[in-house]
């Protein structure tokens, strides 16, 4: 028996418990003399497990402790199995803080013998919910349910948002924020959120295309005011004679010679009509460079100077567009870029590469 000491503060065990600490993840088990004769056939084992030490308190009674670290998980989890019999009368402390001998175990039994499983880096691909993280603090990669947060566990995507580049870009400090000391994520040293921004780091952006998503462009609240009622208003354009266009044919308004011309979206940069009519605050946008869209409503007769009537094409804006494949991102200014995610083969794709980069 080494020679009697007064043991330290459990959050600091002896004076190389602050190395331990400083190290990282660590476990220790205090315990008394326990019923003697089936302990004591116990004790040589234990003596053997970790970095065990054996103190004496004041009033002469013996104390024993076991010091892990986190590559003796296994280990920590038989000392601790081995103790069972008397678990009432051991202490744990994780990190230097006292945990329940049953969330200790739990948390060992998974560490330890449930890493090929992977529960908390993403499961298997053919698991019902995929998830990321200890309970607690899990985070949702599965394609479904996508704004599900009961506040101990979220979908990664209410931490996303999509920016002018269409890319869907990742709150690393709230990722870290929510996995971070929470949960089993506090006590487990093989959990991916031990270092949380290191796991957070690991959601970088992603465009939304790359996802098999759509993006869609919303007009902004400072467009929309500055159009006014001229949003929902029907403007107008006379065809060539003999031209003709689509029921509800889209176009892309222009700016040339400082008029505002008309492209269809699915043909060429020929302008389609003549006599395009649009509202002042219109051509003030389309002078600015805002890219504009519409879509054709109808045909009416409308008199010009002089008396003549004219059979006028009438199109209306567009607030809402959905951007083809030849759309850029960046050219929607003053739009708020959106999509609706989906399962896609492209994002089961990019949740295992998520996934991988976890192991």
């Amino acid at each position: 028996m080494s020679s009697p000491t007064q043991p330290a503060q459990p959050a600091q065990p002896e004076a190389e418990g602050s190395r331990w600490a400083d190290r990282g993840w660590y476990l220790a088990l205090e315990y008394g003399v326990l019923a003697r004769d089936r302990f004591l056939r116990r004790l040589p084992t234990l003596r053997q497990q970790g970095r065990f030490k054996e103190l004496l308190e004041p009033g002469g009674k013996i104390l024993y402790r076991n010091l892990f670290r986190a590559g003796q998980v296994k280990e920590a989890w038989e000392a601790l199995t081995a103790l069972q019999p008397w678990k009432d009368r051991v202490t744990c402390y994780l990190k230097g803080e006292e945990v329940p001998l049953k969330e200790v175990h739990e948390v060992l039994w998974c560490a330890g013998f449930l890493t090929e499983a992977s529960p908390c880096r993403g499961g298997k691909p053919d698991d019902k919910v995929r998830r990321l993280g200890c309970l607690g603090a899990r985070l949702r990669v599965t394609p479904r349910d996508w704004e599900f947060d009961d506040g101990k566990e979220r979908h990664v995507w209410t931490f996303a948002s999509i920016d002018e580049d269409g890319r869907v870009l990742f709150d690393l400090e709230q990722i870290a924020e929510f996995v971070g000391g929470r949960g089993r994520n506090a006590l487990c040293p093989v959990s991916p959120a031990v270092d949380p921004l290191a796991f957070a780091a690991k959601f970088t952006p992603v465009t939304v295309r790359e996802l098999g998503w759509q993006l869609a462009a919303d007009l902004n609240e400072e467009l929309r005011g500055r159009l006014g009622d001229a949003l929902s208003e029907e403007q107008g354009f006379v065809l060539p004679r003999g031209a003709t266009v689509d029921e509800h044919a889209t176009f892309e308004l222009r700016r040339k010679r400082g008029k505002v011309i008309l492209v269809l979206l699915d043909g060429d940069d020929t302008p389609v009509g003549t006599q395009v009519a649009v509202d002042p605050r219109i051509q003030e946008l389309v002078d600015e460079g805002v890219l504009l869209r519409g879509v054709r409503v109808g045909e009416s007769y409308v008199r010009r100077e002089g008396g003549h009537y004219d059979l006028e094409q009438r199109f209306v804006l567009t607030a809402r567009l959905h951007l083809g494949p030849a759309d850029r991102p960046q050219m929607f200014r003053g739009y708020r870029l959106e999509t609706v995610p989906r399962a896609t083969p492209q994002y089961e794709e990019w949740v295992a590469r998520l996934v991988e980069s976890l192991h």
